[in-house]
């Protein structure tokens, strides 16, 4: 176990870029989601939501033409030094709100907007079905951030060619999904867009073997804000939502120094 002067146990990272890929699950709080168009104004209050991940098999999760489909994680980082790190990276979260719900709707259509779903909602539960009003961003939530991350080494090999650290990390992002939304009978299935942003904690552990090499886990939370949800082609109608979430992922990486360790500097002047 290798220790620096004051008994901690230390690596040397500083100057290193990092790079990982890997997968997630999710899971998001209520929201609510107000939308308003030609002859509505409409709050879904409360609405739930979960994830949609694709059912695991090598070809899905391993053959390069297909590893972008499920909800994935990657992350490219620099070592400021040997325990602090900045990276940006994506979240790809699937966010689909459950179908045919019960919820709370306060608001107006008008008859020209929907003969079928007119009338004044006065926040009274009601059933919504999903011609009604459904909403997945399915392309991806795309939660791409800017992290600052803390390492501290927990276990360190004698030639520290294999160590354990306790992870931590917090970052501030935008949202750019692709949005899928339904609304009195008519759906549009919408282009990225800057939709929003949002902020996130991580916290996890990661370990490193033969130096270059690391298998990573971690549980990650956040927020999000979206005022510019895209309805529709022409713009006509406008969307905002917010909600929180949080994910576990684990993710393969690989780091690379930038410049030539400090050890083979002082041995080459040996």
């Amino acid at each position: 176990m290798f220790q620096n002067a004051y008994g901690q146990k230390s690596v040397e990272r500083k100057g290193r870029i990092f790079f990982y890929w890997g997968y997630n699950r999710a899971a998001y709080t209520t929201s609510d989601f107000h939308i308003s168009g030609e002859g509505y104004d409409l709050t879904f209050n409360d609405i739930k939501a979960k994830d949609k991940p694709s059912p695991f098999s090598a070809e899905q999760y391993f053959k390069p033409e297909n590893i972008s489909q499920p909800q994935y994680n990657y992350r490219l980082g620099y070592y400021l030094s040997d325990k602090l790190s900045i990276s940006i990276g994506m979240d790809h979260l699937k966010y689909y709100m459950i179908e045919d719900q019960t919820v709370n709707i306060d608001g107006t259509i008008s008859p020209e907007a929907s003969s079928t779903y007119q009338g004044t909602y006065n926040g009274e539960p009601t059933v919504v079905p999903w011609r009604f009003f459904w909403v997945h961003h399915s392309d991806g939530l795309n939660y791409t951030s800017a992290e600052l991350e803390y390492n501290l080494p927990v276990w360190v090999s004698s030639k520290k060619n294999f160590y354990v650290d306790v992870i931590g990390n917090a970052g501030i992002g935008v949202v750019i999904p692709k949005s899928f939304v339904m609304i009195l009978d008519e759906g549009e299935d919408n282009k990225f867009h800057l939709a929003g942003g949002g902020a996130n904690l991580k916290a996890g552990a990661r370990f490193t073997f033969w130096k270059n090499f690391y298998l990573e886990t971690a549980v990650k939370s956040g927020y999000v804000f979206m005022p510019k949800i895209l309805v529709n082609g022409d713009n006509t109608a406008q969307a905002h939502q917010r909600f929180g979430w949080i994910e576990y992922y684990a993710a393969f990486g690989f780091s690379v120094p930038l410049t030539r360790p400090k050890s083979e500097d002082n041995n080459a002047n040996d």
